[in-house]
């Protein structure tokens, strides 16, 4: 949470003022804030009930709220001050020279009078770590302390600092895994034919996409590659047999020409073909917005001849069929490629060094090992705990991991992304708890807690024990 983001909302309860008001005690005022972006201003509010508060005709009471931190900065604000009828007339006349700004009040007692206060002042960085009392003068002379010097809150609840968070690592093994790099090429090869030219469209760009996938690899000193896998794929229109016939000899050609430009051996090589990419053609047709969208997925879908289903999507739905063939079609034929390496044999020190330079060469187990080197919450820790869930997005722990780290640092902004990415444990349930006392909404974030709790989260109960008592 940044310091430019704070409000102090104090509130002054009913309750208290009525207890100081039969016994006559400041002893009990409580002021209660709450953190909200306010720019880069604090502001402190409270509702000051006088409903059963009695005063004498001839007595001033005060009160001030007072900012201070454990480093000795203090900031007071303006004060109220409450009169007594005949003191009232008396400050009408000469004013009071302890209070020269002070907001004055004349109670009327017996009678429902309040008062809403709000003070705005600099924020300023020391104030992140300050707390806001309200001090009292029983006397109207210039003594803050009084009967009651108030009791202390924080400004900034600091809940990142409070909230209990698990630490997800999951068991590491003694053995790293075989790693890849994927993507896709969409080569342009002729009407009908198999034979693949370099400067054929857009062929160019396409080959170095997967030649720079090889190379990153390639040449490292670090990893060793342990194949380079095509698998071609074509579109659903002409027949199966055709088609398997392109999908096969394309890949094949493309594997040769990837194979010449390097001095590789012929059996790190493998090729397969999937004559008609109707996964895609599904998965193109469910993000559209075609108007007989569930139609032709019925179609898609069917469990009849590929070439059956090609004809009916032709015949019935003549217009929907264009537009597949100009704005999908193309893209089902494509050559799929990945390069498997391993890393060689390093300690987990010596890998260390690659976590900012090539993280990619490491493996999620490797870094959860590299992690286990540091400190918790170090900066070393947590460089690796983010590099994980950057360079492994859809791994659930990296991102839980990663949010926690975050969260820790009261960054909202960067806990909520990797959130999204967390799944629906009850450790990530609990931590999305955090993420809304962070952002001001308790009720939401108690419920959080409540849900992951439930659910068996040890820190969700510890954080609703805590809540309940700041409360």
């Amino acid at each position: 949470m940044s310091i430019k983001h704070i409000i102090a909302t104090s509130l002054l309860a009913l309750a208290p003022l009525a207890a100081c008001a039969q016994g006559n005690s400041m002893h009990q005022l409580a002021a209660r804030p709450m953190a909200k972006p306010a720019g880069e201003s604090l502001v402190v509010t409270w509702r000051m009930t006088m409903d059963s508060m009695r005063i004498r005709s001839n007595q001033t009471l005060v009160f001030t709220p007072v900012i201070e931190d454990k480093h000795g900065h203090t900031q007071t604000l303006r004060s109220i001050m409450v009169n007594g009828r005949r003191q009232h007339y008396v400050f009408l006349r000469n004013g009071n020279k302890h209070y020269p700004d002070a907001i004055e009040l004349q109670r009327h007692n017996g009678t429902a009078q309040c008062y809403n206060y709000r003070e705005a002042i600099d924020l300023e960085p020391w104030m992140n770590d300050a707390t806001v009392r309200i001090a009292t003068d029983t006397c109207g002379c210039g003594n803050l302390v009084g009967n009651s010097a108030g009791t202390p809150v924080d400004i900034n609840p600091h809940w990142e600092r409070k909230c209990a968070l698990a630490n997800v690592m999951p068991a590491v093994s003694a053995d790293d895994p075989v790693l890849s790099l994927q993507g896709k090429a969409y080569l342009d090869f002729p009407v009908n034919r198999t034979e693949l030219h370099p400067d054929y469209h857009n062929n160019a760009a396409e080959l170095h996409k997967i030649m720079s996938t090889i190379d990153t690899v390639r040449h490292n000193p670090n990893v060793s590659i342990t194949s380079i896998s095509i698998h071609g794929y074509a579109s659903p229109e002409g027949s199966w047999t055709n088609n398997a016939r392109l999908a096969q000899g394309r890949a094949a050609t493309l594997k040769e020409y990837v194979r010449n430009q390097y001095d590789i051996p012929a059996k790190t090589y493998h090729v397969d073909f999937t004559p008609e990419d109707w996964a895609g053609l599904d998965t193109f047709i469910v993000r559209s917005n075609m108007a007989d969208k569930q139609a032709l997925l019925g179609i898609v879908r069917a469990d009849m001849d590929p070439d059956a289903k090609d004809a009916q999507l032709k015949q019935r739905y003549p217009e929907a069929y264009s537009i597949l063939l100009n704005a999908c079609y193309p893209y089902l034929r494509h050559s799929d490629y990945e390069v498997k390496y391993k890393i060689r044999p390093m300690s987990d020190r010596e890998a260390a060094a690659l976590i900012s330079t090539e993280p990619r060469l490491l493996s999620l187990t490797k870094m959860y090992r590299i992690a286990a080197l540091y400190e918790p919450g170090s900066d070393q820790y947590n460089e690796v705990i983010e590099t994980a869930a950057n360079v492994y997005p859809a791994d659930t722990e990296a991102n839980l991991n990663a949010a926690s780290v975050a969260l820790r640092q009261a960054d909202i902004t960067r806990a909520g992304s990797y959130l999204k990415r967390a799944g629906q444990t009850p450790a990530a349930i609990n931590a999305r708890g955090v993420l809304a006392l962070l952002q001001g909404h308790l009720t939401q974030a108690q419920q959080l807690f409540e849900q992951a709790a439930a659910n068996g989260s040890d820190e969700a109960k510890r954080n609703l024990t805590l809540i309940t008592a700041a409360n």
